[in-house]
C-alpha cells in the first residue's frame, strides 16, 4: 500500500476543503494518506508519494507553501509529486482564468526545480467574511461573484487519474 502525504496552505478554509476531498479520494483507491497543512512542517521522509498544493493569494501561491516545497524540492523530487492549485473561481474567467493559475504554479516550478507528475487546477470559493478586507476588494473590483465554487467531481476524478501516477 502506497503511503501518501497531502501538504496544504489554506487561507480561508476553502483549500483545506479540497485536500481533504483528495485524500478521501486517494484513501478510496487503496492508498494510506495523510492529510496536513504546511504550517505543520511535515517531512516527505517516511512518505511513497506527495501531493501540495496551495490556494492563491495576490496572483501566487502562499509564501508559507512555496517555502515549505522549496525546502523540501531533494525530498519531493525523489518520488512522484502531483501538486493542486486552488484560486477563488477560476470559472468566472473560462479557460484564460484557468491558464492564468497554471502560470502562477508554473512560476513555484521554476523557482523550485521540482517536477511533478501532474497538476489539477481548481475553482474555489468568495466567501467574504472568510477574507480580509484588501482581498475582498480585490475580488469584488475583479467582480469575483460570491459563493462556493468548487467542483467536487472535478477534484474527485483528477485525484483519481493522479492515484495510478503516485504509485510509479
Amino acid at each position: 500500500m502506497s503511503k501518501v502525504l497531502v501538504a496544504y496552505w489554506s487561507g480561508s478554509g476553502c483549500t483545506a476543503g479540497v485536500a481533504e476531498r483528495i485524500g478521501e479520494t486517494l484513501t478510496g483507491a487503496g492508498m494510506e494518506v495523510d492529510v496536513t497543512p504546511v504550517d505543520s512542517n511535515p517531512t516527505p521522509a517516511g512518505y511513497d508519494a506527495v501531493v501540495a498544493g496551495s490556494g492563491v493569494r495576490a496572483g501566487s501561491w502562499s509564501p508559507r507553501a512555496k517555502k515549505w516545497v522549496a525546502r523540501n524540492a531533494t525530498a519531493l523530487n525523489a518520488k512522484p509529486l502531483a501538486f493542486f492549485t486552488v484560486g477563488t473561481n477560476p470559472t468566472h474567467g473560462g479557460a484564460e482564468k484557468f491558464e492564468e493559475m497554471r502560470t502562477y504554479t508554473d512560476k513555484l516550478l521554476a523557482g523550485t526545480g521540482v517536477v511533478p507528475v501532474d497538476i489539477g487546477l481548481f475553482a474555489g470559493w468568495f466567501k467574504p467574511r472568510k477574507f480580509n478586507f484588501l482581498e475582498r476588494t480585490i475580488m469584488r473590483i475583479a467582480k469575483t461573484p460570491e459563493g462556493d465554487h468548487r467542483d467536487w467531481n472535478a477534484i474527485e476524478t483528477w485525484a483519481a487519474s493522479v492515484a495510478p501516477k503516485l504509485r510509479q
